[in-house]
């Protein structure tokens, strides 16, 4: 049998070889390798079992070899073109052996270009850890300051003396007037356009009283105590579906008809998207600075109006109830009363620009400043600038914190923890702290200080948190309460054009801020939302103020 080996059929593939006397010549010519910083190209082929060592050709192949690197190099990279005097650099064996070359020949040097190293967490806008001068950061609490509540947690205003009188606080003669009178020109537009046909239920239009709107508002929170699915059904005498107060206050056509019609401003304005509400949101915060005064700890989050339709300010937050829908910045206290909201009217917000999450705390607190209340707050607003503007307006903040905000810490990036560890630092009366419990926890404080606190777990088992960790869970679920509150009776249609459903929304946080009123401050006993919303519907149905009237109607 021939032993000679045939030539090989497969593909041909590049392999290495190096020379021990290639080695000690590299050694002894100062050759210097500068890793990723240049590259040469050579290499060996093979075919079958006869080899061909490519640094050891003659000139011709390695200006053959020259050539072909020469041309590939020109495809391949977009580096500066090689200079004179430039020392040929050695590339690895893994570099080599990926471009099918050998490690040996004189090749010229190409010096790829450098990239700059980009950091980032996917937020928009957000600071790279560590890119600041924290060099004063220390871990001695002394620059903690001290701030006393110079305010009373006081109702400004006579108790009420019942759940009615509580609501009346909030939704007054003011307001009703106002809504009768831009109702009622709202009826006179639609009556004279010149699409209205002639049948049309507009021509019908009687107008508005302030008692008929307590009626519609009565019979619109009830759709929220009696759920059905289309408003019209709320009328039929169907037995599946009679419900008689409906029919005996208001005829089905006149409620359609206001409701249609409901209206707050005849403004317009390009500028200002929130015109057509701008009057309820107003009434709504100026009421509550009027008659209230809140307790030292309040919260500040997000809140959301569902709203599934075309809208230029509709937003998105997956973590909430209500996903799509008009996003509301809402300051509430600790057990759900709302003192103040804004809406996000997207660019052409109350507060535009960088820093948005500081102006909007600084705007809801602009008038609850310089009295020592503390604000709870998530990362979304947290920032140590925020934490020192607000501590020169007397305003403690506590809060979660994200790790890349300007001018934290640098270790706070860094840092590794073992579980329950806590690693404090403190600047200018600001407590920034990063904390491990089945992960990292970074919060910000600017009252408590590096303290652990005892705690009881859901299982049962007693843990040490940080003491800003422990007042920031116990006080910040005010806004999520509300929405619960606001969940057990919801009212809002789809039907319903988006200032409509605001209003409605405004309507229900004030029936639920009435509510917290007067089991606060009232001398009665304390009542449950839906006792308290059967009481006022009773009122606002009229009858409870004239029952002769109430008892002919009936006959």
């Amino acid at each position: 049998m021939d032993n000679k080996a045939r030539p090989s059929t497969s593909k041909i593939k590049p392999i290495i070889s190096t020379s021990s006397a290639e080695k000690k010549r590299r050694q002894s010519d100062d050759y210097e390798s500068e890793g990723s910083e240049e590259y040469s190209h050579e290499g060996v082929y093979s075919h079958g079992s006869h080899e061909e060592e490519l640094s050891s050709s003659s000139e011709g192949s390695s200006a053959s070899d020259l050539s072909i690197f020469e041309t590939r190099s020109k495809s391949k990279t977009t580096s500066h073109r090689p200079r004179a005097g430039d020392i040929p650099a050695q590339t690895s064996r893994s570099q080599a052996s990926k471009r099918g070359l050998s490690e040996s020949g004189g090749s010229p040097i190409i010096q790829p270009k450098r990239l700059k190293a980009m950091v980032s967490d996917g937020r928009k806008g957000a600071e790279i850890p560590g890119t600041h001068d924290t060099t004063t950061w220390s871990s001695n609490p002394i620059s903690m300051k001290t701030i006393d509540f110079t305010k009373e947690q006081e109702l400004l205003v006579p108790p009420p003396s019942d759940p009615y009188d509580a609501f009346r606080l909030l939704i007054d003669d003011d307001l009703l007037d106002l809504i009768v009178r831009e109702t009622n020109a709202k009826a006179v537009r639609v009556g004279v356009a010149d699409n209205v046909k002639r049948n049309s239920r507009i021509n019908n239009w009687k107008d508005l009283t302030r008692e008929e709107l307590k009626t519609f508002l009565g019979l619109l929170l009830h759709t929220g105590t009696i759920r059905l699915n289309r408003i019209s059904d709320y009328w039929k005498r169907h037995y599946l579906f009679n419900i008689p107060c409906f029919g005996q206050f208001m005829s089905r056509n006149r409620f359609l008809l206001i409701l249609r019609c409901l209206h707050f401003t005849s403004e317009s304005s390009e500028e200002d998207r929130l015109v057509k509400i701008r009057p309820i949101m107003d009434h709504f915060n100026n009421k509550l600075i009027n008659i209230y005064c809140p307790g030292k700890q309040l919260s500040l989050d997000e809140s959301m109006v569902l709203w599934r339709g075309r809208l230029l300010f509709r937003q998105y937050i997956k973590n909430k109830r209500h996903k799509y829908g008009i996003k509301l910045y809402v300051l509430a206290e600790p057990d759900g009363t709302v003192l103040k909201s804004q809406v996000f009217a997207g660019a052409n917000d109350e507060t535009p620009g960088k820093g948005h999450g500081s102006k909007i705390v600084l705007k809801l607190l602009e008038d609850r400043l310089d009295c020592g209340h503390h604000v709870y707050m998530d990362n979304y607003y947290n920032s140590y600038g925020l934490a020192v503007k607000l501590l020169d307006r007397k305003t403690y903040c506590t809060g979660m914190l994200s790790k890349n905000r300007r001018d934290n810490p640098v270790e706070i990036g860094t840092i590794s923890l073992e579980k329950g560890e806590n690693k404090s630092f403190f600047l200018n009366g600001v407590h920034i702290g990063k904390w491990r419990d089945k992960r990292y926890v970074v919060y910000i404080s600017t009252e408590h200080g590096d303290e652990m606190v005892e705690t009881t777990s859901k299982r049962g088992s007693v843990v040490l948190k940080p003491s800003a960790i422990v007042h920031y869970n116990n006080f910040m679920s005010g806004i999520d309460l509300q929405d619960r509150m606001l969940a057990y009776y919801p009212v809002q249609r789809k039907t319903l054009r988006w200032y409509k459903k605001l209003f409605v929304h405004m309507l229900q946080m004030s029936l639920s801020n009435a509510l917290y009123l007067y089991n606060k401050f009232s001398a009665n006993d304390k009542m449950n939302l839906y006792d308290f919303r059967l009481k006022i519907l009773e009122r606002l149905f009229f009858f409870m103020t004239n029952r002769q009237a109430f008892d002919r109607y009936l006959t």
